[in-house]
């Protein structure tokens, strides 16, 4: 049963116009990497596990772009598990499915509330921007046109 407490907008904006800024695990570490940039801005780095193999895999803040960088190697349509590489707390999201091909997705924090998901299957490109306080959001796109303090 979905929450009657809230309502789902959806705004349509071009891909690759807003970045990430300031995400974190479930516990509150931040994922974000200053040391290991794309496109000139700190990456998300996640802890990602596939079968044997573990290590980092840091992916692109420009949302809907995705030029990431592993460290290991996961075969296109296989999934791979995501932790916060500070606590290695999971990053699956219970009972949240992809719509596109039915894999586990994955949740990273924002502050306000809100939540990147995405798809834990390599190759699916699914995700979502989940961001929460509406009224204050829309007031800092009227005035300024970004949101970067959310992101």
């Amino acid at each position: 049963m979905k929450n009657k407490e809230k309502e789902v907008i959806a705004i349509e904006i071009p891909s690759k116009v807003i970045r990430v800024q300031h995400v974190t695990c479930p516990m509150g570490h931040s994922l974000m990497d200053p040391k290991h940039k794309i496109h000139g801005y700190a990456s998300v780095t996640l802890l990602a596990k596939y079968k044997q193999e573990e290590g980092l895999i840091h992916l692109d803040p420009v949302y809907g772009s995705f030029k990431n960088v592993s460290e290991i190697n996961v075969p296109e349509g296989e999934c791979v598990e995501l932790f916060c590489p500070t606590c290695h707390v999971t990053l699956t999201l219970d009972n949240i499915t992809c719509e596109e091909c039915g894999s586990n997705m994955f949740g990273a924090y924002l502050p306000h509330g809100g939540r990147v998901e995405a798809c834990l299957r390599n190759g699916c490109q699914s995700h979502h921007l989940k961001l929460a306080e509406g009224r204050e959001l829309l007031d800092k796109l009227e005035q300024y046109h970004t949101l970067d303090a959310y992101l």
